[in-house]
Parts: C-alpha cells; structure tokens; sequence
C-alpha cells in the first residue's frame, strides 16, 4: 500500500492525501461505521451514543445505503446494504483528507484525481457479479465516484455543475462527518 498511486515521495501531498490518507481515515471511520460504531473505546459490544446521536448517524447510514442501493455497473447492481460500512468509512476517509489537504491550502483537483485512481480496477464481468454478491465493498468506480459526489469541494475542484453527469443534487449528498 505505500507505493504509488497510493504514496509515493514523488507524488504532491495533496496526491498523498487522495491515496493514504483517505486510506488511513477510512481504516480509522471504521470505528464508527455502522458496525464500528456498537464497540466503545474499549472495544467493548456497548451502546456508547446518546440516543439523539445515534438515531441521527443511523438516519445518515441509511441515506448512504440509499444513495448506492440499486446502482447499476455493467450487469451488477450495488446492494447498499451489503457495502454500507465501507461506503461510511469511504465518506469518512475521504472527507477527512479533504478538510486536511484545505487547511495545508493543497491542491484539491489532484487529491480527487488520486482518489480515483486508486479505486481503478479490470476485472471480467463474471469476476464483478461474484464480488457484488460477495464483497461488503461497492465497486471501485463507485467507490471513486459516489464519495467525491457527496463533497461540495469536489463541485469547486472541477467546476461540476448540474448539466453534469457527476452531478448530485445538494439535498441527496450525504454528509456523515
């Protein structure tokens, strides 16, 4: 995982934000991700949250899965129930990397161009039908796509707007963190 797209000490920090650090903050989100999120500190099975906390995140999670639920890729179609802890842990990563590489005033256009370029993938069609049944991650290009379309910067990097096949209306972008 650290070599290239990923890191590489050639690549810009804010190259290096779109690739491990969106991995590091996804690996850690998985501590409050839909399954994460029940274990406290500890990593104790207890419900840590307060009640008003919690029935807001589980709203959020359950946007998440509608936003990927019934996503069609080739002849597969994500299940957002299957993947919600990842799709939640990709937000999550990609989110903090974001907030980071803005505060160091970096380069957003190539933190979301390394962010896809990690989630690049070939595979045959009979390969992606078994993972889709299979794997709790969505597909890579969804991985790539969906993540960056729930962040308004993404919209400011690349000058998306709604005449765009990126486009996602403001009120269906979840935003978990």
């Amino acid at each position: 995982m650290f070599q290239a797209p990923f890191y590489s000490s050639e690549n810009t920090s804010s190259e290096n934000y779109g690739g491990i650090g969106a991995v590091i903050a996804h690996e850690i989100s998985h501590a409050f991700d839909p399954n994460g999120s029940k274990f406290d500190e500890k990593g104790n099975l207890r419900d840590w949250w307060s009640k008003e906390d919690f029935e807001k995140f589980a709203e959020l999670a359950q946007a998440e899965v509608k936003l990927f639920d019934g996503i069609q890729i080739g002849r597969t179609k994500v299940n957002g129930h299957q993947t919600v802890g990842e799709n939640v842990a990709d937000l999550g990563g990609l989110t903090a990397a974001v907030k980071a590489c803005a505060e160091e005033k970096g380069n957003l256009t190539e933190l979301f161009e390394n962010w896809a370029r990690i989630w690049r993938r070939k595979m045959r069609p009979e390969v992606r039908q078994t993972l889709a049944e299979l794997d709790p991650h969505a597909p890579g290009e969804m991985r790539a796509n969906v993540a960056a379309q729930c962040l308004d910067e993404f919209y400011e990097a690349f000058n998306v707007s709604e005449n765009d096949g990126m486009w996602l209306d403001p009120e269906q972008r979840v935003r978990i963190w």
